[in-house]
């Protein structure tokens, strides 16, 4: 295997603004020959060849990647979805082996579906392994920084989601209620408390994009009714206004909070609307306790307007 053609496939498939980092890099060919090496699987080498994986990891990579991002992959877990991707037969029985029963758990517990385990896998597979328009199968989009196990449990619980909303579009479907049938409870399912921990980061970043969008008056009126207990008579004092224009700033900031912060978790996670109020159903508990460690600290001043 010539080295060199490893490093010219992986730096042709990098995203141009991480070229850079990688450009003097001393070794660089040995460093993909040894993630070709990390990457076989245990049931033997699929119909990928090396130039194909190494290309396959450069392409999932971010923008700011630099050499320390190989090392925090889930080298082994990507070359299984690069086999996958191909379309190669030895991957794709590794694939069902290795996660049938994680797909066959989340299908019965969803209580709602009317899909029979083996439908709803075959349903998914086409989901991950067909080749969509002018794009890769799905499964090429797994980028790698989390295990391949949590991946697929989300993707699952959103194709679930999907399905219960085309079956019922005639009523109003409680995402809350999906979730919870989707989704095995934390003390019993490790890769869920995985999956909640990564949208509790995520939730606790968006929370505080939105608050910094804030005006000051709106932070402090949000932090006399949270942390200060304050009615509405009480922070109308403060301002020297009536109660109901008090009720109404507050209500102003409550909802210009809510929106910054939803429009910031749907940017940083790339989802739409459903599948927002699925995660805030995974976030939901952890919440109130996230407010009140953003809004407690000093009141702010507040120019004038």
């Amino acid at each position: 295997m010539p080295r060199a053609t490893l490093q010219e496939a992986f730096t042709a498939a990098l995203a141009e603004e991480a070229r850079p980092a990688f450009a003097d890099v001393t070794g660089l060919p040995d460093r993909l020959a040894a993630l070709v090496d990390e990457g076989t699987h245990p049931s033997g080498p699929f119909a990928v060849t090396a130039e194909q994986f190494v290309g396959h990891v450069a392409r999932i990579l971010p923008k700011d990647a630099d050499l320390s991002t190989l090392d925090k992959l889930k080298i082994g877990d990507l070359y299984l979805a690069c086999g996958c991707s191909q379309g190669d037969g030895r991957a794709l029985n590794a694939f069902d082996k290795e996660y049938g029963r994680d797909i066959d758990l989340a299908i019965a517990r969803s209580g709602n579906v009317n899909l029979t385990k083996d439908e709803f896998r075959q349903a998914l597979r086409n989901k991950l392994f067909v080749v969509r328009t002018n794009k890769p199968p799905k499964i090429a989009d797994y980028a790698g920084r989390g295990e391949l196990r949590s991946w697929i449990r989300v993707t699952a619980v959103r194709m679930i989601v999907d399905i219960v909303r085309s079956k019922q579009a005639d009523r109003e479907i409680p995402v809350e209620a999906e979730m919870l049938g989707a989704m095995p409870s934390p003390a019993e399912d490790p890769e869920l408390d995985y999956i909640q921990r990564v949208y509790k980061s995520e939730f606790k970043e968006a929370l505080r994009s939105g608050f910094g969008t804030l005006t000051p008056r709106e932070r402090n009126l949000l932090r006399h009714q949270v942390i200060h207990g304050l009615n509405i008579d009480q922070v109308g004092a403060i301002y020297g206004v009536h109660r109901t224009t008090a009720f109404r700033w507050i209500e102003k900031a409550r909802k210009a909070f809510l929106a910054a912060t939803k429009e910031a978790l749907m940017e940083r996670l790339k989802v739409g609307q459903s599948q927002f109020l699925s995660i805030m159903r995974v976030v939901q508990s952890d919440l109130d306790l996230s407010m009140r460690r953003l809004l407690v600290s000093d009141i702010e001043d507040e120019p004038s307007a």
